[in-house]
């Protein structure tokens, strides 16, 4: 181990199953070498460059990887929990199930990394990047990812409850089935984002963008959105029961057949968009929202139309949250 330790260049060389622990390898070169299975935990790897390295199932728990280059490397299964990874580049690596729990990594590089079913849980991933990664079935339970860019990123069944995504940008990110419960948005940017089916009940929405998203089927149940920019987003099916959208704009959204029971829309803008089938009607939403923006192509629930165009079972239950006490905030007793 001493005298690998002391070489600088092991590129291209041969170290499946090596125990190197703690070893002394800052700035080495390691690029395309073979440590599949390797025990580098404890390492010092700063700087170092394990591009296109094979590190499949290595276990790298506790080492040193600031501004280590990763890119193109492979770490399908690795360990990396502890480390600290500060502005490494894993850009088109294979992380795919590997374990990095309570890893430090703010500023790394993951652009277009292969990240399915990755654990990033605990971890500081504050100003990292994520652009058009792989991450589907990724698990980010409590993980910081404020001003994390994830365009494009592909998050599908993600693990995000109570992340902190603060100022994170999500542009045409694939969330579709996304777990984020009680997760933090507030100024993040998912504008065009895909979140058909996410549950994102009781997080904090704070003036987050969700201009042109497909919110289908989606849960906000109890989010609190208010300031959000909600315009020309599709949130048909999508259940809002509680949520607070006071000073939301809605502007031209689909909400067709939306759960809003108990929704707060005190200031919101609902110009142009589209109601039926929520129970919500103008007479009945002017009455408990007097300050609601409104226009003549706002489409407002006639009944008819609900009754036509939902199944018997659907409207049974519209009508059933209609008598509820507390819909629409005490409007309907």
């Amino acid at each position: 181990m001493s005298v690998i330790s002391d070489k600088k260049d092991l590129s291209g060389l041969n170290l499946s199953g090596y125990t190197l622990i703690g070893g002394d390898l800052a700035k080495a070169k390691l690029s395309q070498a073979k440590l599949r299975g390797a025990n580098l935990s404890g390492a010092d790897l700063s700087g170092a460059d394990l591009s296109e390295a094979d590190l499949t199932g290595a276990d790298l728990s506790g080492a040193d990887l600031y501004r280590a280059k990763l890119s193109g490397a492979r770490l399908n299964g690795a360990t990396l929990t502890h480390c600290d990874c500060t502005a490494a580049d894993f850009t088109e690596a294979n992380l795919a199930g590997a374990h990095l729990s309570s890893a430090k990594l703010p500023s790394a590089v993951f652009d277009r990394a292969q990240l399915s079913a990755a654990n990033f849980t605990d971890c500081d991933l504050s100003s990292s990047s994520f652009l058009n990664a792989k991450l589907s079935g990724g698990i980010f339970v409590r993980a910081n990812l404020t001003d994390a860019k994830l365009d494009g990123a592909k998050l599908f069944g993600a693990h995000l409850q109570d992340a902190n995504l603060t100022g994170a940008s999500l542009r045409n990110a694939d969330l579709n089935a996304a777990h984020m419960r009680f997760a933090r948005l507030e100024g993040a940017d998912l504008l065009n984002a895909s979140l058909s089916g996410a549950d994102m009940s009781q997080s904090l929405l704070l003036s987050t963008n969700f201009e042109t998203a497909n919110l289908r089927q989606a849960s906000l149940a109890g989010a609190d959105m208010q300031s959000a920019m909600i315009n020309g987003a599709n949130l048909a099916n999508a259940r809002l029961s509680r949520a607070d959208l006071t000073g939301a704009s809605m502007e031209e959204s689909n909400l067709w057949a939306a759960r809003l029971s108990g929704a707060n829309f005190n200031d919101a803008n609902i110009k142009a968009a589209n109601l039926n089938a929520t129970g919500l009607n103008k007479d009945f939403a002017l009455a408990e929202f007097n300050d609601l923006k409104f226009s003549a192509l706002t489409q407002w629930d006639n009944g008819v139309f609900k009754r036509r165009n939902v199944s018997a079972a659907h409207a049974k239950t519209i009508e059933t949250e209609l008598k509820k006490r507390g819909f629409f905030s005490r409007l309907f007793g």
